[in-house]
């Protein structure tokens, strides 16, 4: 599959058939990792089954328009999974906005990878897809996603209790937007 975007050293794309053991390792590998700050992780996420289904249903929400759920892959190895990245909820009508979530592998904190997928998601959300709101939100403990987003040029709107179901309970989350101000 096409990249969705690049950026200087990421690239997003839709995972497709052939990347089923591959995105498979990367929830393997990072379960620990990403547990705390997730929903309880379906069993199906471990299983190359589940993504060789999975990228077909993915294409179709994309080019229905209705969300981008991809992982991001570094440039340098093209066939590596380091992150996840969706613009998911994607509304249309007087709302054009949309909800970013977005997680990386231990292996590849520290490294500035987050902040540059994040902005090239927002540039992506506002030319592309013609978005004039993009929103994401964390919970008050989680200081890289609050850092991230901060850098990103997110603003905090307002403070959500027992906001999501996170790792078995309902966890406070801080809520943040972006907005195209030169949208038409």
């Amino acid at each position: 599959m096409t990249a969705v975007f690049e950026t200087e050293r990421l690239c997003l794309r839709l995972p497709a058939r052939q990347d089923a053991a591959e995105v498979a390792r990367f929830y393997h590998a990072n379960r620990e990792h990403l547990q705390p700050w997730s929903p309880t992780l379906h069993p199906g996420l471990f299983s190359e089954d589940f993504w060789a289904g999975e990228a077909d249903r993915r294409l179709g929400d994309y080019q229905a328009g209705l969300e981008v759920r991809g992982f991001l892959f570094l440039r340098e190895a093209p066939a590596r999974v380091v992150g996840n990245l969706s613009l998911a909820q994607i509304v249309r009508g007087a709302f054009h906005a949309c909800t970013l979530g977005y997680a990386l592998a231990a292996e590849a904190q520290g490294h500035g990878y987050m902040l540059e997928a994040v902005r090239g998601a927002v540039a992506y959300a506002f030319g592309t897809v013609g978005l004039h709101r993009v929103m994401a939100d964390y919970m008050p403990r989680n200081r890289r996603s609050a850092a991230v987003l901060r850098h990103a040029g997110f603003v905090v709107e307002g403070y959500a209790r027992e906001y999501l179901r996170i790792n078995g309970r309902w966890e406070d989350h801080v809520l943040t937007a972006i907005t195209n101000r030169g949208w038409s």
